[in-house]
């Protein structure tokens, strides 16, 4: 007889971001043996003074182990985080969005729409835009939002302007390389003109279907593909199109960060039964390079499972789904970890501990 397949109960671990949206499939893969070659090293890592130590997963335990599990695997790159979340994640100091909260984005938002932005700098002249009047430039994207130097990220749909749109109105002067977009507070981050550009940087106005309003200034937001979030600025006043004498380096994930993986389920309350057909499933991403594969350890990093993510893009995070079941009675801990695409392990892999009865 056939057993039942069951579903972790959905939760939420740490400080991963609720996803809506993402209960589709669209691509099936068939697992795999991953590289023994291939375990992450040990490393230790320091933020505010804390000492964070990734390493190895294969000390002795209680748990029931299994090597090279077997099941079925499916992932998607759907899904949003809601709104009320980002405005409650993204927030704890005092600059960009991925350090303090964002108003504009609370649900019940007070204040008005206002598109207007101011440009300057190394131009031959000074003026001023009103967004909302581009219409045929109005793009949709995507796109995934995700911290430096913290393990927060979400996504969102986001509507706007392309940024080239505003620049190509511009009269440069020779020699201009850098753009820096400065929020009402003053805050703004340089990057690379041509990076900018190249990346598609968008003046965003709706987010995840909500009008961005303000309660003073500009609600506009730069939202910058497969770039950290300290470049992601709001409440935009004005941008400035300089010359410099050296091209600003863009700030890039640190790698205790890179390839960050969480799991969206909890087992508390979860009654299994030997054979029973088990659903874990989570969310991956990394700045700036695809997500190659999710991969599954059942004997404490032992052996591990490798599901290919084919097809997914840098942009956009992973949702996956991985469905097994197990014989024998006890305790069991599923440790999970992502691969990207230039060989990147996840330096902090995710675990959970289940029980089969």
């Amino acid at each position: 007889m056939n057993k039942p397949a069951q579903k972790i109960m959905a939760g939420v671990a740490g400080a991963v971001l609720l996803a809506s949206g993402a209960g589709a499939a669209l691509a099936a893969q068939q697992p795999a043996a991953a590289d023994e070659g291939s375990r992450p090293v040990g490393a230790t890592h320091t933020v505010a003074d804390h000492d964070i130590r990734a390493q190895w997963l294969g000390e002795e335990s209680d748990y029931v182990r299994v090597a090279d599990v077997q099941g079925s695997f499916t992932f998607n790159q759907d899904g949003v985080t809601p709104n009320d979340e980002l405005f409650n994640v993204f927030g704890t100091a005092i600059l960009s969005m991925c350090s303090k909260p964002a108003p504009e984005l609370a649900a019940g938002q007070d204040g008005v729409a206002t598109y207007f932005v101011n440009v300057g700098g190394h131009v031959k002249e000074s003026f001023t835009v009103d967004l909302s009047e581009l219409d045929d430039e109005e793009q949709e994207a995507l796109m995934g939002c995700s911290c430096a130097t913290g393990s927060p990220f979400g996504q969102a749909a986001v509507i706007g302007v392309p940024l080239a749109s505003v620049v190509g109105m511009a009269d440069l002067e020779d020699g201009v390389n850098t753009v820096t977009a400065y929020g009402a507070d003053g805050y703004g981050e340089p990057l690379p003109l041509q990076y900018a550009l190249d990346k598609n940087a968008l003046l965003v106005y709706q987010v995840n279907g909500e009008e961005l309003k303000a309660s003073e200034g500009s609600s506009l937001q730069l939202w910058m593909p497969e770039t950290v979030a300290r470049y992601f600025t709001r409440n935009i006043a004005s941008i400035e199109l300089t010359r410099e004498d050296a091209v600003p380096e863009v700030a890039s994930v640190d790698p205790m960060y890179r390839n960050k993986i969480e799991i969206k389920n909890s087992a508390d309350g979860c009654a299994f039964e030997a054979g029973d057909e088990i659903t874990f499933e989570g969310v991956a991403d990394d700045c700036g390079s695809p997500i190659a594969a999710i991969e599954f350890s059942f004997d404490g990093g032992r052996t591990w499972t490798a599901c290919e993510t084919d097809g997914a893009t840098a942009d956009k995070w992973v949702n996956w789904q991985f469905t097994a079941s197990f014989e024998e009675k006890g305790d069991y801990e599923m440790t999970v970890r992502a691969r990207t695409a230039d060989d990147v392990v996840s330096p902090l892999s995710a675990s959970l501990a289940f029980a089969v009865r």
